[in-house]
């Protein structure tokens, strides 16, 4: 799958020139986008691989607040492409954490070193996210006020490998009663390969930050295992078979799932 490239530029023949220059080296790009608020939309919407993010913007917010929203909401990579070279700029732009700083007249822009800083920043950005990556999940056999029940012998979280973690779902699950039960407000629940089921206070949004690259998000109940151990297969393309389930992939979401498929398997 192609790296997917924001441009936040407020100089629309720069913004048509790299866009140009990128979609010849293979990647894609997002559409003309020169201010912060317009940003935000088109990261909601689809959300970047990496972003080219100029300071001087149409509107009140600049390139560096976005560049912190990036770094610290977001955590999608970014390059500053600016004109402005002083080191009072330079120094505030320390703060957000960017990939690299380069300056659009020196002489003038060099499109080479602009794509071969998003190479740079797209491998650093994906070992980082692996270097980070935990093993495990802490699951809850029952909900938080249940356990206390449990009483000082009573195992009550339980170690539970990401590997044999099939998907994280907020769909109803089926009880001890075999009846199908709701899920409590801010819970989900996942499924591992040996059919055991364990709860998880959190929203598949928030899970989703932390997990391998083999999780990916198919629609609005469910965040799946993609890894050859536990995807049986796809059908006709919209449908996965995860432990004999079919599960349906949502158009919002099939963007990212075939990035991540594209990631892990060659085809």
């Amino acid at each position: 799958m192609k790296a997917h490239v924001l441009i936040v530029e407020d100089q629309p023949a720069l913004y048509e020139r790299l866009r140009r220059a990128l979609i010849k080296q293979h990647f894609t790009v997002d559409e003309y986008t020169k201010s912060y608020d317009e940003a935000i939309l088109r990261i909601n919407a689809n959300t970047p691989d990496i972003v080219l993010l100029d300071i001087d913007l149409h509107g009140k917010k600049d390139g560096i607040d976005l560049g912190k929203m990036l770094n610290t909401k977001y955590k999608i990579p970014f390059i500053y492409v600016t004109d402005l070279d002083d080191d009072l700029t330079f120094a505030k732009g320390l703060h957000s954490n960017h990939q690299q700083f380069i300056v659009k007249t020196k002489p003038r822009l060099n499109i080479e070193e602009v794509t071969r800083a998003i190479h740079t920043a797209l491998h650093k950005s994906q070992n980082n996210l692996l270097d980070k990556q935990k093993d495990a999940v802490i699951g809850l056999v029952s909900y938080l006020d249940e356990v206390n029940d449990y009483g000082k012998s009573g195992v009550t979280r339980v170690p539970v490998p990401y590997k044999n973690i099939a998907f994280f779902t907020v769909k109803p699950f089926i009880n001890e009663d075999d009846e199908e039960e709701n899920l409590r407000a801010n819970y989900l629940w996942f499924k591992t390969k040996n059919k055991e089921y364990f709860f998880l206070k959190s929203s598949l949004k928030e899970l989703q930050k932390h997990l391998p690259l083999y999780f990916v998000r198919i629609n609005e109940s469910y965040i799946v295992n993609v890894s050859p151990e536990l995807l049986e297969g796809r059908i006709n393309g919209s449908r996965l078979s995860i432990m004999g389930q079919e599960l349906i992939i949502k158009r919002t979401y099939i963007k990212e799932f075939e990035k991540r498929i594209k990631t892990l398997y060659h085809s």
